[in-house]
This record gives C-alpha cells, structure tokens and sequence, in this order.
C-alpha cells in the first residue's frame, strides 16, 4: 500500500522529537536546578524567552526615534543633526524585527540587542562619516561598512534617503559574508 505519509510523519517525529530530545532533557535539568519549571508558570511564554535567551520583550521600545536617537552616537564628521544620520535612524525606527536581527549581526555580530537595548551595547553604536571619495566618485558610489569589534558604523553621507535605504539593506544582507581590513 502507499505509506508515503506514514513515512513523512515518522521522518518529522524523528527528527524534530526523538533526535532533540537529549539536549531537551539536558537543558530541562540544568535549568531545573536553577529555577523549579513549576515556578516558570508565572512568566508568559515572551517572559520566559525573554529570561532565558534574552531577546526583548519590549523590543519595539529599542527601535523607535526617541530611543535610537539618545542610544546611537554620532561622531567624526556627523552630529544629531545631521541629515544623513537623521536619516539612519528613521530607516532604523521603520525595520521590521527580521531586519532587525539582519541589521544587528551586521552592525554588532549579535542577532539581538542587550538589556537596556542600544543603551547596552558596550561600547555604544556610533556612527562616524565615510570619507568623501576623490571626485568623480561620489558617497553615493560607497557602501556602509562596520567595525563589529567597536560598534563602529561607518556611513557615506549620501544624497538622500532612498540611496541610503538601498546600500545599507545590500550592506545589511551581503556584508554578513565579508571581512574586510578597512
């Protein structure tokens, strides 16, 4: 008869139960001892992500302008006011949480921010201006490039918002495969 269906549930129920199931019975224990499972019931299922992985529960708190304007610092060759740094931070406020995680691993090495979001990277993310290339070249001709070491962000200071929006979103999803001595 025609088990093909049989076969792709034993395939699942092996692989995604029977094959993880040491190291979910490992890290059940280690986490009883330091915590009793029967406590955990008080935290929602975000809470508890939030104890144990350390991804935000407030997560959106971290990615709006207030928050990243006072988090994100701005230096050699921009300030807050700056436009084109002005216009980082507007592309940063309207990422979605995929981006976000894209941009973090690019920018930081680490796919989720601290406790206390920007304002717990350590050393802070600042963003510094790429120098202007010799002419006929201009920053719009340069790519974003980071210092993952330092929470460093070196940006050209490009023409307008789109061009920003399209280098740092091919940076953000390309650059993750490059090391570069810049």
């Amino acid at each position: 008869g025609d088990n093909r269906a049989e076969y792709l549930r034993r395939i699942v129920e092996v692989s995604l139960v029977e094959a993880v199931a040491p190291q979910l019975n490992a890290f059940r224990a280690a986490f009883e001892e330091l915590l009793p499972l029967e406590t955990c019931r008080i935290w929602s299922e975000q809470e508890l992500a939030y104890i144990i992985v350390g991804a935000s529960v407030q997560e959106d708190a971290f990615w709006n302008m207030e928050h990243l304007s006072s988090k994100i610092k701005a230096q050699h060759g921009y300030t807050s006011e700056s436009r084109c740094f002005k216009d980082l931070l507007t592309f940063l406020s309207e990422l979605s949480p995929e981006n976000r995680r894209i941009f973090l691993m690019f920018a930081t090495g680490a796919p989720t921010l601290p406790l206390g979001g920007f304002g717990g990277l350590k050393p802070p993310l600042t963003v510094v201006k790429k120098e202007a290339p010799p002419a006929p070249l201009t920053a719009n001709d340069f790519m974003p490039s980071v210092m993952t070491c330092a929470n460093y962000l070196k940006l050209p200071e490009y023409s307008s918002f789109e061009i920003l929006k399209q280098k740092l979103d091919l940076a953000m999803r390309e650059g993750q495969c490059a090391f570069l001595l810049s």
